[in-house]
């Protein structure tokens, strides 16, 4: 098989790579057995019925034998830098557990886990150093293996929230580098820290609008005014980029969405008037409810009186204030499990993605996600293979480039032994994945070419 310069597997020259006897999942509709693809380049040239093909010279053909073709997913809330050294954090600010060089060169292996999982697509969320912008100018120019990148930027917070470390726990330390976060306050300093973000190459800014989520309870509070929040925004936009905004209580959510915030994470006390908000704003939900599942199967049997749990809001609780902020997150999970389905059933875009890099949730292992919703939120398959896939590629505009299976599109794909739409943990096996290609190209193949095909043929 040719290989590029930078390692990756090529078709011959002219020729077409073919994907015949595929059970195709094409993102958007339900399965389709007995489907050929072929890609000619990056793009994919034609999808249709196996009688159909048409062999021509150079084709080089893969037989599927009924595995799943599908999309590649995107990951849509992906802290590059998070999982420093695996057993939680050990500085007084994301971001600042190890030096830049280290933090950089493990977003690079975090791109290459995201890729390596079947998805050729990401959304950066907040980070430290501006490490995301680098991230994408690496993956782009072939220094580093990874998907599809859209730069995250540092986390905008205003004076006195939870995330204001110059001011609050750790006012004392004088840090001066507060690692993924920036203070702002006023309409005129949001403004301007959007302008900077994103003039320093950053795709989507994010922000923090509320409390809650994860490990601690949602309180309705807006952090910003609306003038702050309104101002960031309109100067975001103004320079063709997207705003993000970690927003768990109703108040947050609603005004982030009427501010016309493009991503709106967590959202866990969404209701009707969110819902309206949202779909008249055209904004994207990331639910990233895995986070608060794996919190809470370890913190409720904790017993918090002869140990205290590692996963605190920052000092040493006692055991009875342990034991109500956990039953605090019980009540605002349990809520989301009835309300994101009925949103999601109500039009709203909803994608994948979550706090990955802690040591309940490790980057890589993407798939449990996904499985939540399908078996906790009843959610149908095909529609979380569509968050995953179609909705992904929307909410990092690319809708129209790839995100499903058509003529013209690029051929970023997955072939899958096992079929998601029976059972979707089988994306979550490694070597489950047989075949992933980005643009055309192979970054992994395990498939063997039909008996008698090749590029010769």
């Amino acid at each position: 098989m040719p290989e590029s310069k930078d390692g990756k597997h090529e078709s011959a020259a002219g020729g077409r790579i073919v994907f015949r006897n595929a059970n195709l999942l094409d993102g958007d509709h339900a399965a389709r057995p007995g489907t050929t693809v072929c890609v000619r380049g990056e793009r994919i040239e034609s999808v249709e019925h196996d009688a159909a093909y048409q062999a021509k010279p150079g084709d080089e053909v893969y037989d599927l034998d009924g595995r799943t073709l599908m999309p590649g997913m995107v990951q849509t809330h992906f802290h590059s830098h998070f999982g420093a050294f695996g057993d939680g954090v050990r500085a007084p600010s994301l971001g600042l557990e190890a030096a830049p060089p280290y933090v950089s060169m493990l977003a690079a292996y975090n791109a290459g886990l995201c890729l390596d999982a079947g998805f050729t697509g990401a959304i950066g969320s907040s980070n430290a150093f501006t490490i995301d912008v680098s991230l994408k100018e690496a993956i782009q120019a072939g220094f580093v293996r990874g998907p599809r990148y859209l730069a995250g930027s540092h986390e905008l917070v205003t004076t006195g929230e939870y995330s204001d470390y110059d001011n609050n726990r750790n006012y004392y330390m004088k840090l001066g580098d507060t690692g993924l976060t920036r203070k702002c306050d006023g309409p005129d300093e949001w403004a301007l820290a959007g302008r900077t973000e994103a003039g320093r190459g950053c795709d989507v800014i994010k922000i923090s609008a509320g409390p809650g989520h994860g490990s601690s309870p949602a309180r309705e509070i807006l952090y910003q005014t609306r003038a702050e929040l309104h101002a960031l925004v309109e100067a975001v936009h103004k320079l063709g980029k997207m705003v993000r905004a970690h927003a768990p209580s109703k108040i947050s959510i609603l005004e982030c969405a009427r501010a016309g915030v493009d991503i709106i994470d967590h959202a866990d006390r969404i209701d009707d008037e969110c819902v309206e908000a949202i779909l008249e704003n055209d904004c994207t939900v990331v639910p990233s409810m895995l986070w608060s599942e794996r919190f809470l199967a370890l913190a409720e049997p904790w017993d918090h009186d002869a140990t205290p749990l590692p996963i605190s809001e920052g000092f040493p609780e006692t055991p009875d204030v342990a034991r109500a902020r956990i039953r605090a997150v019980r009540a605002d999970y349990d809520y989301t499990c009835k309300a994101m389905p009925e949103a999601a059933r109500a039009g709203v875009r909803m994608v994948v993605g979550d706090d990955y890099g802690t040591p309940i949730m490790p980057h890589g292992d993407y798939v449990p996600e996904l499985e939540l919703y399908v078996k906790t939120l009843g959610m149908p398959p095909l529609d979380v293979i569509r968050w995953a896939t179609k909705n992904g590629a929307e909410a990092m505009r690319l809708g129209d480039q790839t995100g499903t299976i058509e003529a013209g599109k690029l051929a970023d794909l997955v072939i899958v032994d096992g079929d998601p739409l029976v059972d979707i943990a089988c994306l979550g096996i490694k070597e489950n994945l047989r075949a992933i290609l980005l643009g055309g190209r192979f970054t992994k193949n395990t498939l063997g070419l039909s008996p008698g095909r090749g590029a010769s043929a």
